[in-house]
């Protein structure tokens, strides 16, 4: 339906970068092994301390135990040991009912980096599809790279008819933000749309 947008011009006239933080992110999504696998070289290839193996065993314990997601919910705004962080994901989801609206809400107007990270993982694993309430409320949004990770998320999870609005928000972002790399969330998420619907 929408295939001549994404004609191939498209991405050879806007190619996406190999470093940014969105393409980091995007990959995570779209190979989630990877992450599991780094988790694994870093615990059995002995790069962390005594010290950070017990910080890590001590946070994996609390996070596991943890039935009060109120509480889940504050850890999704603190720094959490990288190979814990599937798990809290993971221990969110066990919850997704009662979270996730409160997940959406925060979302609007967080600048917290880590929340923010956290949250976009967890909607895009979550049971629920929260892409048409992402692009229903993206406007009020505050925070321009929360948009970017959104435009994330409604590449892999979103309708065709998402690709004209998606194009719009990449040549806005393009245009708002030249020397950020904000555009680059819209831009992969059109790669992702055309993926899975050419």
């Amino acid at each position: 339906m929408y295939k001549k947008l994404l004609a191939k011009k498209f991405f050879e006239d806007n190619p996406y970068l190999e470093n940014s933080v969105q393409r980091f992110i995007y990959s995570t999504l779209l190979y989630e092994e990877l992450e599991e696998l780094a988790n694994k070289i870093t615990i059995e290839e002995g790069l962390l301390s005594d010290e950070r193996l017990e910080q890590v065993a001590r946070e994996k314990e609390e996070i596991q135990e943890e039935q009060n997601s109120e509480m889940i919910f504050q850890f999704l705004r603190k720094e959490t040991e990288m190979v814990n962080r599937g798990l809290l994901v993971e221990k969110a989801l066990e919850f997704e009912e009662v979270l996730l609206p409160k997940v959406v809400e925060k979302l609007m107007r967080s600048y917290h980096d880590i929340f923010i990270e956290n949250s976009i993982d967890i909607l895009a694993k979550s049971n629920k599809d929260y892409t048409p309430l992402l692009k229903e409320r993206y406007a009020e949004i505050r925070s321009p790279y929360v948009q970017s990770l959104v435009c994330l998320i409604l590449g892999f999870r979103g309708e065709e008819a998402t690709i004209p609005w998606m194009l719009d928000k990449f040549f806005e972002m393009k245009k708002l933000y030249p020397d950020e790399t904000y555009d680059q969330g819209p831009l992969l998420a059109l790669h992702e749309l055309n993926c899975r619907f050419y």
